[in-house]
């Protein structure tokens, strides 16, 4: 098969785009081939079929909300570029001429690159198949988040509840661009092109079936983790537990940290991540005022520090307040045979099995201490989970369970 890729990030980093990456090397080890579609920013880092790139909404070295000084214009062009592409509709019909792939697999290709080459997918009959790794299609602030509280109202169409509530960075505009953008996308039935859906989670898959999307054109099928489990060595545990992921009000740190407080002489708790918009010196004060001296802020790691980092853990902590699709960092965890304390939302219920993990209520520092405790007191507790983690994530998360379903599933369309 030739597969055209879409991703309006293809640089190594991120979760979407690690998966992609990973998946990249899969179909070559397979003898696919395989063709990019994606926005040409500097960090790019392939250099074929670059004529078709998409251009960046605003610069090429501009990649993120946060990087961007916001005057009215640029913001028309983003609300333009989220909205719908007419460049991102006509690069895609010319790349489809221009190499005649067998069928598209679409992934994060919201605000800077929109769904308009969805149509031109579908005007050429070329399958679809687009990943769901995140609310983006159901959800105007993207987190079913309402100032951090967890919240459903978008989920049947109510996107101008955002706007009402200024869900979206706190944000008038912004909030009201984003529900006028998923109103237009309702409106054009632009996902009514996409021939199937694959999602991560069971979980993911029954919101957007509640959002009124078909169950038959839905498939859930779990992710998979990158890298050569065979080559982990299993280290000796040190006095520490660990969370590590980005350091966002939505990842509920702050729930931790008010629970590290309530250890009486627990170990070090490390937080392993970027800083998103401030919340690493929010969550600083916290700790202070909380009285949890033992937390320490460690900042964004490298792959191979992180690697070390998670080995030397005791265990791991994922203490999401949202619907947490599927987290990689619960299946880096299971990698390095590392049990994991987590909230039960989204889909980290279906990723932890009971003798994997221990679930809890979110934003609930007392369980949250609780189950801490139960693994702190119990180091044979700790390794017999780790090792059933380390089996689940073998058993149910490899890249070939994966890419047999997946490449199974391209063929039934092309077919």
């Amino acid at each position: 098969m030739k597969i055209l890729l879409a991703h309006k990030y293809m640089w190594r980093g991120g979760g979407t785009a690690t998966y992609l990456f990973a998946l990249i090397e899969e179909l070559e080890r397979r003898g696919q081939e395989w063709v990019p579609f994606t926005v040409a920013y500097e960090k790019t880092a392939l250099n074929t079929h670059t004529d078709y790139f998409v251009s960046p909404p605003l610069a090429a070295d501009v990649s993120h909300y946060k990087q961007m000084h916001l005057s009215p214009l640029s913001m028309l062009k983003l609300l333009g570029r989220a909205t719908y592409s007419f460049e991102a509709r006509s690069k895609a019909d010319q790349l489809v001429a221009a190499t005649d792939p067998d069928l598209a697999y679409v992934h994060n290709i919201y605000n800077y690159m929109s769904p308009s080459m969805l149509h031109s997918f579908a005007k050429r009959k070329l399958p679809v198949v687009m990943r769901v790794p995140d609310y983006n299609m159901i959800c105007a602030e993207l987190h079913f988040l309402q100032h951090g509280q967890m919240c459903t109202e978008c989920l049947h169409g109510s996107y101008w509840k955002a706007a009402q509530h200024r869900c979206l960075k706190s944000s008038l505009s912004a909030s009201a661009a984003r529900a006028f953008s998923m109103y237009v996308h309702r409106w054009m039935h632009v996902y009514d092109t996409v021939d199937m859906f694959v999602t991560p989670s069971a979980f993911m898959r029954d919101r957007l079936i509640d959002a009124g999307f078909g169950g038959e054109r839905i498939v859930h099928l779990q992710s998979f983790y990158p890298g050569q489990i065979s080559e982990i060595e299993e280290a000796e545990e040190e006095d520490y537990i660990l969370y590590f992921g980005r350091v966002a009000p939505e990842k509920a740190i702050d729930t931790l940290i008010r629970a590290s407080a309530q250890l009486e002489g627990g170990p070090r708790v490390l937080i392993a991540g970027g800083d998103v918009d401030g919340t690493e010196t929010k969550l600083r004060q916290l700790a202070d005022e909380v009285g949890a001296t033992q937390v320490e802020f460690v900042g964004f790691q490298d792959r191979e520090s992180l690697d070390r980092l998670i080995a030397g853990s005791l265990f791991t902590v994922v203490p999401s307040r949202w619907y947490d699709n599927c987290p990689m960092s619960v299946l880096e965890s299971f990698a390095h045979a590392k049990p994991v304390v987590a909230s039960a939302v989204g889909g980290i219920p279906e990723q932890i099995a009971p003798e994997c993990g221990i679930l809890c209520e979110p934003d609930d520092p007392a369980a949250l201490a609780g189950a801490i405790q139960t693994l702190l007191a119990d180091s044979n507790l700790r390794r017999s989970m780790g090792q059933a983690a380390r089996h689940r994530l073998q058993t149910h998360y490899s890249p070939d369970l994966h890419c047999d379903r997946l490449l199974e599933l391209f063929e039934g369309l092309i077919a």
